[in-house]
């Protein structure tokens, strides 16, 4: 007769691995957008349908219902997606490609405006750090998309920081 020990383990390794498992994250691994196939309607489909974005990280210490300034809203909340929220801090301050992120517009009154959604697309726009921007209804309608110069104008002042403004993206999360 084998004694306890040599039957207890292997069913308590094989119970360990297996309750592993169910802590991984439901989060599909999405394939970044590719630049020959980028659009704002495509954009829609990937933060509406393939990963809402709803299930995405808000920007880490900006979490909720923000002020906000125009042409963004009063009222602002933004999301990132995991390939940025993995990559922070960064320490070159360049945003990985396939990293999305989505800024919930609200008007004065809390109303959802409009969404304004930054994806790092590779090839698309290398003179502009190959971000692709889109402005969309709360239905997906596309208001604006490519490479809009007021988005550009703005942006461009944080080219050092990856066009991104909310923080400098090689600075600790705490």
């Amino acid at each position: 007769m084998k004694p306890v020990c040599t039957l207890i383990l292997p069913l308590f390794l094989t119970l360990s691995l297996f309750s592993g498992c169910s802590n991984k994250s439901p989060e599909p691994l999405m394939e970044a957008l590719q630049s020959s196939d980028i659009s704002g309607e495509r954009l829609w489909e990937r933060i509406s349908e393939e990963a809402p974005y709803e299930d995405y990280s808000q920007w880490p210490g900006h979490e909720g219902l923000q002020p906000g300034q125009s042409p963004h809203g009063a009222w602002h909340r933004v999301y990132a997606n995991k390939p940025l929220v993995d990559a922070l801090p960064v320490a070159d301050g360049t945003a990985p490609y396939g990293t999305i992120i989505v800024k919930e517009n609200f008007t004065s009154s809390r109303e959802l405006d409009k969404l304004t959604v930054m994806a790092k697309v590779e090839g698309y726009n290398p003179e502009n750090n190959d971000w692709f921007w889109a402005m969309l209804s709360p239905e997906g309608e596309v208001l604006a998309e490519g490479s809009p110069g007021g988005c550009i104008s703005c942006h461009s002042g944080m080219k050092y920081n990856d066009y991104i403004i909310i923080k400098n993206l090689d600075e600790s999360l705490e």
